[in-house]
């Protein structure tokens, strides 16, 4: 059963038909595989579906509203930002909606008070160069310069350096989280 097109209308009115893609070709390319611990034959093969579509918002109500049209049309969906983390970013049921937050790369520094306000998008490797620039420092997880920083950070947000720093998730000062309902819940310092 694909989504429905009544669906699928109601999406891509949300975020324009440019950020929307239901053909197979594109879906492939978000499929889970081998890398590491997964295996043709093993856990990410065989549990993991490729997405009935993908959608790629570019503001928190963006992703608000998309929640809210799966949540109502009863579209499965997985939010992915790096697609690091093998299976556990990947959809395990038929015609899932990949939710690919890759175009909410906003990243603001306060250099005067020491912080950065990022949004998903944006890698490890971007926010570190930008810190430099201003002659501050950032701890690059263990999932590297190449994924989201803030997946890293609230995913697993360790290091090399965590023994004598702590992790990375300490760090963190606030954040707005769309909720499974497509409320937001603001929570920290923002």
């Amino acid at each position: 059963m694909a989504i429905s097109r009544e669906a699928y209308k109601v999406l891509e009115s949300i975020v324009g038909p440019e950020y929307i893609s239901e053909d197979p070709v594109d879906c492939y390319a978000y499929r889970c595989g081998p890398g590491g611990y997964e295996t043709d034959t093993g856990f990410a093969r065989t549990m993991t579906k490729i997405a009935g579509a993908i959608i790629m918002p570019k503001t928190t109500e963006e992703v608000q509203k998309i929640v809210k049209a799966c949540n109502r049309y009863t579209v499965p969906y997985v939010p992915w930002s790096t697609g690091f983390f093998g299976p556990r970013s990947f959809p395990y049921v038929e015609d899932a909606i990949i939710i690919d937050l890759k175009r909410m790369d906003k990243l603001e520094i306060d250099d005067k008070h020491m912080y950065a306000i990022v949004e998903p998008g944006v890698i490890a490797s971007q926010l570190q160069a930008e810190a430099l620039k201003r002659g501050l420092y950032i701890v690059v997880g263990g999932g590297g310069s190449q994924v989201s920083i803030v997946a890293n950070t609230i995913g697993d947000g360790w290091s090399p350096l965590s023994y004598r720093i702590g992790t990375i998730e300490r760090r963190m000062l606030g954040m707005e989280w769309v909720l499974p309902d497509g409320e937001l819940l603001r929570t920290g310092s923002i």
